[in-house]
């Protein structure tokens, strides 16, 4: 199903959908067959800054690096 929202000169389109397959060359698994993300050699791109930004070192654990920060 798809979704627009619009505001001004910005449109968003979302879909949902289901996974129904991944695929992982094995040169990025990691010794338990997961995926690695320090091997992957990914990237973004921020279309605000015009800009590709290289990802893969690990700065902090998911689910706990933060918690300090969040306001009760």
């Amino acid at each position: 199903m798809w979704y627009t929202y619009e505001q001004g000169f910005c449109k968003l389109l979302h879909y949902n959908g289901e996974i129904i397959g991944v695929l992982a060359d094995e040169s990025v698994l990691d010794e338990t067959g997961k995926v690695d993300a320090t091997k992957l050699n990914a990237f973004v791109f921020d279309q605000f800054r015009n800009g590709y930004y290289a990802i893969g070192e690990k700065v902090g654990q998911a689910w706990h690096t933060g918690t300090p920060l969040m306001k009760v």
